[in-house]
């Protein structure tokens, strides 16, 4: 082949384009340099096929050359990057490797009575923050108008559980509305924080604002300052955090691939950035700051419970016998879990948060992949240690308690947050909020897990936990305590049966429950009944056969609380 001198300018000129392409792409895209990061394998790719394109084109058009060398040398090259990347990827796959996958994690097994959070009086269920994401985002954005540009920002939307100043907050940061809003500020103004007791939100304008975060762009791109001090790190997903004394931090988890080239990545180490200086300070696991509760994302120890529970017996048992095979709500829906909203309201379906003497607990349940709505148990994900914790509670799962819990307030179309699980007594029971269109907590429910017809409703949680206590003491005959804890020997506990003909009916409804109270002949007792027992009691009138369990109420003479109806 002639190297004639206007074949070798329109090689330069290809070679050049080329590099200018790849430091491009570079500073675009931000790949970790480190062989064992798919990032890095898709940036060679796309500079290969890029030079494979230049040359042709200086082939064609400005050499008029058919075919040469640099051309083979390009495809070869190419081909051998995409054949590497192609088998480390299916050796790491979980296909090949579910195993250990599985094996990623170790889920002990912890102590329902002495670990869970107990609402089983008065002060303990003023305490208990039910705050979830879905209304910290409704309450939250309305803290921006506390700000002069306005226009500018926008409310980051995850609103992450955080204890500071003695207390628990949905904590979210402002971030820009797009790359000319961050062209036009110098910083960002501060961050949103929701008491989850109270359920006030304010904006907080810090004095050090934030200079460098994931929305904004050039040198103070978040991403683009850890990947020029740290040029070969994987990151996981970006932490927004406080200190004690209120500062912005980001934390960035590094991750380590373990299994093949690619699979397995486990978090080895933190860098925490000074969101206003841009100082970054690497952590170990274990030697975390006392005042950080977010490290480890959401998203990444869901994923590891997943892979825990999924692959205990191979890959290829997920897909044909599943023999011990089960799945978290988390990425799991039930078909009946709000089948009429739209998919943006069920974003939050799969989790939620709860504050433990531990710490931040993302909480979700574990189901049998049968979808017969039952729980097997469920499981508490440490933000800051990172260690998960299964509970073994078998009941209902939560779509069935999501239900239950709307159907004490169909009429008024109120929408049920994700459970949280809590011990009332010992016993466990999901406590859920119900919203209205504005996702403002309207009634709280309490619902027994091991039989989901067992619930109360409340305006507030304290109501809730007073009627729900008067029926799980007939229930579960349990030693009951009035709500200061103490005991009291006088209230009968024991459940009894009867039957008979009503001769007096009345239907009332106490805190949007529909209740329903009657007389049977021969009997002086009042009876009360929840629609929750027996959906069928709305036939009922005077002169209907039934027969009923029930206790009797602690706080009245003559009334019996009924827990279970059956129509004749």
């Amino acid at each position: 082949m002639k190297f004639e001198t206007k074949s070798i300018v329109s090689r330069v000129v290809a070679g050049i384009i080329t590099i200018l392409f790849a430091v491009f792409l570079n500073w675009l895209c931000l790949p970790a340099w480190n062989i064992r990061s798919g990032g890095f394998w898709w940036y060679w790719i796309a500079v290969g096929v890029f030079a494979l394109i230049s040359f042709a084109i200086a082939e064609f058009y400005i050499a008029d050359d058919d075919f040469f060398i640099p051309t083979i040398i390009i495809v070869i090259i190419v081909a051998v990057i995409i054949v590497v990347g192609t088998i480390g990827a299916i050796a790491s796959s979980k296909m090949v490797n579910a195993v250990k996958y599985s094996n990623l994690i170790e889920i002990e097994e912890g102590n329902f009575e002495d670990e869970i959070q107990s609402v089983s009086t008065v002060e303990e269920s003023r305490e208990f923050p039910l705050l979830d994401v879905e209304t910290a985002q409704k309450l939250g954005n309305r803290s921006l108008s506390e700000i002069d540009k306005v226009s500018q920002f926008e409310v980051n939307g995850e609103y992450n559980l955080i204890s500071y100043d003695e207390k628990q907050y949905r904590l979210s940061p402002l971030e820009y509305n797009s790359i000319f809003k961050a062209l036009n500020n110098e910083s960002i103004p501060g961050y949103v924080l929701v008491d989850s007791e109270s359920q006030e939100s304010h904006l907080v304008q810090l004095d050090n604002e934030i200079k460098y975060a994931p929305s904004d762009i050039f040198s103070q791109d978040l991403k683009r300052l850890l990947r020029g001090k740290y040029p070969s790190y994987i990151f996981d997903k970006f932490q927004f955090d406080i200190d004690d004394n209120g500062e912005a931090y980001y934390i960035a988890p590094v991750l380590k691939p373990t299994i093949g080239f690619f699979g397995g990545k486990i978090v080895q180490s933190f860098v925490i950035v000074n969101a206003n200086t841009g100082e970054c300070e690497e952590y170990a696991p274990e030697d975390l700051p006392e005042w950080v509760d977010h490290a480890y994302s959401l998203d990444y120890l869901m994923g590891l419970a997943e892979d825990y529970y999924k692959y205990k017996e191979g890959f290829w048992n997920t897909k044909f016998s599943k023999n011990n095979v089960r799945e978290i709500s988390y990425t799991y829906r039930g078909e009946n879990v709000n089948e009429d909203d739209d998919e943006d309201e069920n974003e939050f379906v799969g989790y939620n948060s709860i504050m433990t003497k531990d710490g931040v607990q993302f909480f979700t349940c574990v189901v049998s992949v049968s979808n017969d709505e039952s729980a097997l148990g469920f499981i508490l994900a440490n933000s800051k240690t990172g260690e998960i914790t299964y509970y073994d509670c078998a009941g209902a799962e939560e779509s069935t308690a999501q239900l239950q819990a709307e159907s004490l307030y169909q009429n008024y179309g109120y929408k049920s947050s994700y459970p949280l699980m809590v011990s009332v007594d010992g016993v466990p029971t999901y406590v859920i909020s119900l919203k209205d269109k504005s996702k403002i907590n309207k009634a709280y429910v309490m619902i027994n897990v091991e039989n989901y017809t067992l619930s109360a409703s409340g305006e507030t949680l304290e109501d809730t936990l007073l009627q729900y206590r008067e029926k799980i003491f007939g229930e579960e005959g349990l030693t009951p305590e009035d709500l200061t804890g103490e005991i009291s020997e006088e209230v009968e506990t024991e459940t009894k049966s009867t039957a008979g003909t009503i001769t007096e009916l009345y239907q009332a409804t106490q805190n949007g429950t529909t209740q329903f109270f009657f007389i049977l002949e021969g009997d002086e007792n009042l009876y009360i009944s929840s629609i929750s027992n027996n959906s069928r009691q709305v036939q009922m009138s005077v002169g209907s056969s039934v027969s009923i369990d029930y206790y009797m109420s602690p706080n009245e003479e003559l009334v019996g609380i009924v827990s279970k109806i059956e129509i004749q």
